[in-house]
């Protein structure tokens, strides 16, 4: 009995007692050992636990689940007490062009900031800026205990980008991907498909068929091959047909799915219903700035609003976040560190907090937990970590955060950032560094958005 009521247990029983009308989260502890336990809903892939904890030690999950599991551990970790918000692991992009992130006549930066104070902790962008999320696509821009892993992003694999295009046959050039190549790849993430024309569907028979074309072409190169295997995720893939599709499941294949992109510039989107109906992973990316989301909440908005009014499918929040969470890490080959809230996995954690009674209709988090992290907008992230240390909080949970920090408003609340020593530039500098580009820090819907609406043709 005397072990049961440590101070730590004192301090929870307090909690679990008397909880706060607040919905925002609060320190009821601030230890000195660098451990933080976390209280509130916890989303999982078997669903979310109220009145749960995540306990973070040396940049790592130690404990998910009920209090009273903690034991005696913990006593002298911060208690962060998050009773009205949830508590989800960090969205992971999978399909982004960094290089794209301002617009002509701006000068291009190279980093879309938005992400990681909209609650993206990873990214696949084709290009690399350390600092803030991780670059998973880049092996120096991991972070924070990453191992080294091959993920390969390869946004021409037949080797197309002047414009080549073939319809009968695959004579794209001598440089197109191989099978053997393909196939050597911890992960490769790869454009295939890309359109809705019969070139497009001939890039996927290139890549799935070795009996399609085996006629080498003049230069060099011009026979097709199949790299249709586990290790492979299609962006876009616009142009496969049902039985393409049959043919990604079967062998283990993935999808990174980009609909407002879709319905912008072809005014169509993958039937993401036959895809989950056949068993194929599918993960959400933002694309580009130009045609895409600038956040991935807004790209689950618009993947939640093309199944209802095209596919006449109601997409579940739950499944939503997941392809921004569990279904992203498969897809990135960083399932076993990265994705879910699990002991040994990487504290990459993200908390959101909860409705106030001023939130209107207007606000998609509505009571569904899953909801409340994937629909969020920037002001209700309530703290961002990565690898456990905290680089943004709001300002009622402020003393969890040291190093250089800036006092920022987001929207009608205020937020601590703490990025200065992770860029070697302040949050101001950065900011102005956009140059009138999207703001840092978004309203709920972004200026001059890209219409997710279906085009209607002549």
């Amino acid at each position: 009995m005397n072990r049961l009521f440590q101070p730590l247990q004192l301090i929870l029983l307090v909690v679990a007692l008397l909880r706060p009308a607040s919905a925002e989260c609060n320190i009821v502890k601030r230890g000195l050992s660098g451990d933080l336990l976390l209280i509130g809903t916890v989303l999982t892939n078997q669903g979310a636990l109220q009145d749960s904890s995540v306990f973070v030690q040396s940049g790592r999950i130690t404990h998910v689940g009920d209090i009273c599991g903690l034991g005696a551990r913990g006593g002298d970790a911060s208690v962060l007490n998050c009773t009205g918000s949830v508590i989800s692991p960090g969205f992971i992009n999978t399909h982004e062009h960094i290089s794209f992130s301002t617009v002509s006549p701006f000068p291009d930066i190279g980093e879309r900031v938005s992400h990681l104070f909209s609650g993206t902790t990873s990214i696949i962008g084709g290009g690399m800026v350390l600092g803030l999320a991780r670059n998973l696509d880049f092996p120096e821009g991991l972070e924070d205990g990453l191992d080294n892993r091959l993920v390969i992003y390869d946004t021409f694999p037949l080797k197309d980008g002047l414009g080549v295009m073939r319809n009968g046959d695959c004579d794209y050039g001598p440089s197109s991907i191989d099978r053997d190549t393909a196939i050597g790849y911890h992960r490769y993430i790869s454009h295939i498909g890309e359109g809705i024309d019969v070139e497009a569907a001939n890039e996927f028979t290139c890549l799935s068929n070795v009996a399609f074309d085996t006629t080498p072409a003049l230069g060099g190169g011009g026979l097709s091959t199949d790299i249709i295997g586990p290790n492979l995720a299609l962006v876009q893939a616009l142009g496969l047909t049902p039985r393409d599709f049959d043919v990604v499941a079967a062998r283990g294949a993935k999808i990174v799915w980009s609909p407002r992109s879709n319905m912008y510039l072809y005014g169509q989107t993958l039937n993401v219903s036959y895809l989950l109906e056949a068993g194929i992973t599918v993960a959400l990316g933002t694309d580009w700035l130009p045609s895409g989301s600038a956040t991935m909440g807004r790209e689950a908005a618009c993947a939640a609003s093309v199944a209802n009014e095209v596919f006449g499918m109601k997409l579940p929040p739950k499944e939503l976040w997941k392809m921004a969470t569990v279904n992203a890490a498969i897809v990135a080959g960083f399932e076993d560190q990265l994705g879910s809230l699990e002991v040994g996995k990487l504290a990459d954690i993200v908390v959101f907090e909860g409705r106030s009674q001023e939130d209107g209709e207007h606000d998609i988090g509505t009571a569904d937990p899953f909801g409340q992290a994937i629909f969020a907008p920037q002001e209700k992230i309530e703290l961002v970590l990565r690898g456990g240390k905290p680089l943004l909080a709001s300002s009622t949970i402020r003393d969890l955060t040291s190093g250089t920090c800036e006092l920022i408003a987001f929207g009608n609340s205020n937020k601590i950032v703490c990025i200065a020593d992770e860029l070697g530039s302040s949050f101001k500098e950065l900011e102005a560094s956009l140059q009138g580009v999207y703001p840092v820090v978004l309203p709920d819907l972004p200026p001059d958005e890209p219409t997710c609406k279906p085009k209607l043709y002549s």
